[in-house]
């Protein structure tokens, strides 16, 4: 189909996660919801009908022991036991604090802290952030292993067998508090993004009215963020596409091959990782010129109107699964040189952008309707400006529709911050719409380097231009007592002494500023020995990257109410 506007996708209708749940469970109750490994031999499946009684059959246990209106921090790798927690949790009239697995003890507690949870619901993995919770901030809270999962719902189930109805009785208010989420902490301290039923359903709604997905998924991003849960599992279960729940990252290349999934949720350090796992293969190999000579003859032949791409690059394929033929990536800025590489080898690269406070996405290019380099169309059913823009029209985005979250919790002053009289919400992205009306982001407001000539420079732009250099992994730009600084993490699979790395590097450096205008030339380069610190979605945490910001105080611990007791039943 030619790259070129065509009609929306009808809209579907959606107003919370227990209609989700009910519409699933009643249309294709048999069909497979959910795949995972027990081990590394055994594959589970379950069906939507399955799920929605587990659902059913732990809600009803958590009513039971008049668990309404409680915050439940959930703090777990992903699971298809922490799935049935978490919809349980939020069609009961609950709150879902989620909280990272990858976060330290002490962030786990603070995060506890500062969302009010009264329970603490934990993985086995986790469970050391439970004990450093009830250490610090004492003994009131409640505190349950995912590991006890069989044991309420058995319970539940039995309660059902019954006739207990209070799992039915419930009625979900869509516009209620659901969800907290925390930003990801990339510049600074983590705030509490409070997102309701319909936030969620409204994006789910607004993406599949400019992207149709089909065939199946493996999520491998973390539920605990808005992209991985809302994207990477709820808009597949949404369009009856079976979701492999990955075990963990350090399994996602064993996984892939008994997934077999036509399409990939990802950010784009995974993409970027892919490609260069392909090239080191191919040079090995000694078939790296044979692989640029395929991809040019398979543009050649996609421009005839013939695509072999599935038959000259079988070998990479078959890496991952032999299905795949869409990622779609987001949560961070994509260079758009992997857009065309990955449409060379046959996988549609189509890139998006959204923020946790609008539950998550804004905008996404489109199936058969996309351009490199931007972020799509804003989705049909928001609005969106450019607020102040320059000369070029480039500002800071704004947005206003239903899935701007209801704020930041317990934090009036920063929601005042973001979200104006009128409503709009301003992401700090900057950016600007084309004639088409494609979106182009081109750095964080708060990043932009201010030289003394006045001068502004995003340090993304550049850093974008140094991820291209073989020699690099990581890179960090930022100001330097008014110097452009370039601070890398060389590839550690390169062989070369520190020496050799430096020469390289710098010398493509100094390339790159020959092409530059003269105020972005880098005029420092750092190595550093170790990766840059990130959060669980994989971006470097910018603000510990420069250095030069304190780091966050936790808040100190105050007396909270006793939460109920959560014991399953005998």
């Amino acid at each position: 189909m030619k790259n070129a506007a065509y009609p929306l996708y009808p809209a579907r209708e959606l107003t919370d996660l227990r209609q989700l749940l009910e519409q699933k469970a009643l249309a294709c109750p048999d069909e497979p919801a959910f795949r995972y490994m027990v081990g590394r031999k055994a594959m589970v499946e379950r069906t939507y009908g399955q799920f929605y009684q587990d659902v059913r059959a732990l809600g009803t246990f958590l009513l039971k022991h008049y668990t309404v209106g409680r915050k439940i921090a959930l703090i777990s790798e992903n699971s298809y036991h922490w799935l049935v927690a978490y919809f349980a949790i939020v069609t009961t009239g609950n709150v879902a604090v989620l909280i990272s697995k990858d976060s330290t003890d002490a962030e786990a507690a603070t995060l506890v802290f500062q969302s009010d949870a009264e329970i603490v619901v934990t993985s086995e993995a986790c469970e050391s952030a439970a004990r450093f919770c009830k250490a610090k901030y004492g003994r009131k809270r409640r505190y349950y292993s995912l590991s006890h999962m069989n044991k309420w719902l058995a319970a539940g189930y039995k309660a059902l067998d019954k006739g207990k109805k209070h799992y039915d009785r419930v009625t979900v208010d869509p516009d209620a508090l659901s969800c907290i989420f925390f930003t990801s902490g990339s510049t600074g301290f983590s705030k509490g993004v409070m997102i309701s039923q319909r936030n969620m359903t409204s994006d789910i709604t607004g993406m599949l009215q400019l992207f149709d997905p089909t065939g199946s998924t493996m999520s491998v991003l973390p539920f605990t963020h808005a992209f991985g849960l809302v994207v990477g599992l709820m808009v597949p279960f949404f369009c009856n596409m079976p979701v492999f729940i990955c075990s963990s990252l350090s399994n996602f290349m064993r996984e892939i091959p008994l997934a077999k999934p036509t399409i990939l949720v990802l950010v784009p350090l995974f993409v970027e990782t892919f490609s260069k796992t392909i090239w080191r293969t191919a040079e090995k190999q000694g078939q790296a010129k044979t692989l640029r000579r395929g991809m040019t003859a398979s543009d050649a032949l996609l421009r005839l109107g013939i695509d072999r791409r599935r038959k000259l690059f079988d070998s990479v394929h078959s890496k991952f699964g032999g299905q795949l033929h869409t990622m779609i990536c987001g949560g961070a800025p994509l260079d758009p040189r992997f857009v065309k590489e990955f449409r060379s080898l046959g996988v549609d690269l189509i890139n998006g952008y959204g923020i946790t406070e609008c539950s998550p996405v804004l905008s996404a290019n489109r199936n058969h309707h996309n351009l490199a380099g931007s972020v799509g169309m804003p989705m049909p059913n928001i609005e969106l400006k450019i607020v102040d823009p320059d000369d070029k029209g480039r500002g800071e985005v704004a947005v206003k529709g239903p899935n701007v979250m209801l704020g930041y919790y317990h934090d009036p002053e920063a929601t005042g911050e973001v979200i104006d009289s009128e409503g709009w919400f301003h992401t700090g992205d900057l950016g600007y719409l084309n004639e088409e009306g494609f979106l182009f982001i081109t750095g964080r407001k708060k990043s932009v380097i201010i030289l003394s000539n006045g001068e502004n420079v995003s340090p993304e732009e550049i850093e974008q231009y140094v991820e291209r250099i073989d020699e690099v992994q990581e890179v960090v730009v930022y100001a330097d007592e008014n110097a452009i600084t370039a601070e890398v993490y060389p590839d550690p699979e390169t062989g070369l002494n520190r020496k050799e790395l430096v020469r390289r590097i710098q010398k493509q450096i100094d390339k790159l500023n020959a092409s530059l205008p003269s105020y972005k030339h880098i005029q420092r380069l750092k190595i550093r020995d170790k990766e840059f610190e990130k959060t669980s979605t994989r971006k470097i945490k910018r603000y510990k990257a420069t250095a030069k910001q304190a780091e966050p105080e936790e808040p100190a611990p105050t007396a909270d109410p006793a939460a109920p007791a959560l014991e399953p039943e005998e």
